[in-house]
């Protein structure tokens, strides 16, 4: 399996992106990388610049479209600009976050996720371990995620815990676990939701976090509360999301 392996690299010193001889891999996602992805189109170019030595187009895949909500109209442009000497691989979990005209550029290929018993028989069949004891306690279907355990456990054990392993976003659990009106303020709260909004932790992932954690009897409630702002942020500049977060926050704790 030597030709999967991939280098990490760095491009205007900021923007991380994988590599090897065949393909360039660049997640949207990856925290690093700026909420500004104004930075794609001269990332491209500097890729597409360099000649392919395995085939006679550049095969680049990008990760979460999905987040260039606000830059359709440049990555239409960036398709049309460099199809001639680029294949574009394009991965989202979000589809109806998607454009039509950026659809019809594509042939679509849907893979459903895999199964519970699937990902614990890939486990011991291909990897030849087990899937972590809190990972078959959840019954996940995010083989991703169980991937990216399994290599946290080989390096670092010790970070491997229940909670680690349960929530979207570890450190909101021990937010919520110690939050009490006395110790913390309205700037803490604001602080733990900037933190979230940087890791691309949503509305969606936060609810799903606090209804693992709360007792709170009106958890309907909190649900339509966190929906209602999940949907007027989508009304509105992306950039305001911390806002939301806190909101969703302060209803919760104060």
């Amino acid at each position: 399996m030597k030709y999967l392996y991939k280098s990490e690299c760095y491009w205007n010193k900021t923007i991380i992106y994988l590599q090897n001889q065949y393909f360039f891999e660049i997640d949207l996602l990856n925290p690093t990388i700026p909420k500004d992805f104004s930075f794609l189109k001269e990332l491209i170019l500097h890729i597409v610049n360099f000649k392919n030595i395995s085939n006679y187009k550049h095969l680049i895949i990008l990760k979460h479209i999905d987040v260039l909500k606000d830059y359709f109209s440049i990555f239409k442009i960036l398709l049309e600009n460099y199809s001639h000497n680029a294949f574009f691989i394009c991965t989202t979990n979000k589809i109806s976050c998607i454009e039509q005209p950026i659809i019809s550029r594509f042939t679509c290929v849907r893979i459903p996720l895999f199964s519970h018993p699937d990902i614990i028989s890939i486990f011991n069949e291909y990897f030849d371990k087990p899937l972590n004891k809190f990972l078959i306690e959840e019954k996940t279907r995010n083989i991703i995620f169980c991937i990216f355990i399994a290599d946290i456990e080989n390096k670092e054990p010790h970070l491997i815990t229940k909670e680690f392993c349960t929530f979207n976003y570890p450190p909101l659990y021990d937010f919520i676990k110690k939050y009490n009106k006395k110790s913390y303020n309205i700037d803490s709260i604001r602080s733990i939701s900037y933190k979230c909004f940087q890791y691309n932790i949503k509305i969606s992932k936060i609810l799903c976090d606090i209804l693992k954690i709360t007792n709170n009897k009106n958890k309907m409630k909190l649900t339509e509360i966190a929906a209602n702002l999940d949907y007027i942020l989508s009304l509105t500049n992306k950039g305001r999301e911390p806002i939301y977060i806190e909101s969703l926050l302060c209803q919760l704790l104060l």
